[in-house]
């Protein structure tokens, strides 16, 4: 297997946390996003979309952040990605992470992290919404862990490398984690799982 990949996504930060986690073999290359070269068409055609991480495995050519994971995972036996239905209570908190905890994130680091490298002066106005909505997911997470160990329960899943990754801008971006104690006390939690070191964000 191969993973293409860059250290300043945090998509590929949580596939590389899993991967160090299971204890897996992959042959990495880093794809130089400053440069374009994921813009390439030796590039795009491996992946269409023009992002990372890519996981090629064979003829399999893998998009996705959270569909690597579930891939990787499904290599084994383990509770990470359960073979039963517990898997949808995974997918709900993946699908959660994907479609409103990371942008919320998101528009956070593209101002403080991105925009200067641009040149550009960091929005003001997009940061407070990109907290405000961070402040709105983060009781949902926090109000679930309340009651559960882990997102998706009372074990370790692919959901929880998904989601806390995001968690380690918590500095860079201001986050306001210390408002949600159960949250806090599980991304401390998860700081010590094996691989957590790759959730850490680094400075570009």
């Amino acid at each position: 297997m191969k993973l293409y990949s860059n250290p300043l996504s945090p998509n590929c930060r949580k596939v590389h946390a899993l991967v160090k986690n299971l204890g897996l073999q992959i042959e990495v290359e880093t794809v130089n996003l400053r440069e374009g070269a994921h813009k390439q068409p030796a590039y795009l055609a491996i992946n269409p979309n023009g992002k990372v991480p890519t996981l090629v495995d064979g003829n399999r050519r893998i998009w996705e952040s959270n569909v690597i994971l579930a891939y990787l995972a499904g290599k084994q036996d383990t509770a990470l990605w359960p073979r039963s239905d517990d898997r949808y209570e995974i997918m709900k908190w993946m699908s959660w992470e994907s479609c409103h905890f990371a942008p919320a994130v998101g528009k956070i680091l593209g101002q403080v992290i991105f925009a200067p490298m641009r040149g550009a002066e960091p929005d003001q106005k997009i940061i407070q919404q990109g907290i405000e909505e961070f402040r709105r997911y983060g009781a949902v997470a926090n109000g679930q862990l309340e009651a559960t160990r882990f997102l998706a329960g009372d074990k370790l899943t692919i959901a929880d490398f998904a989601v806390a990754v995001w968690l380690g801008y918590e500095k860079i971006c201001g986050l306001p984690l210390g408002e949600y104690p159960k949250l806090s006390r599980w991304w401390m939690a998860m700081q010590d799982v094996p691989g957590s070191a790759e959730l850490s964000a680094p400075r570009p």
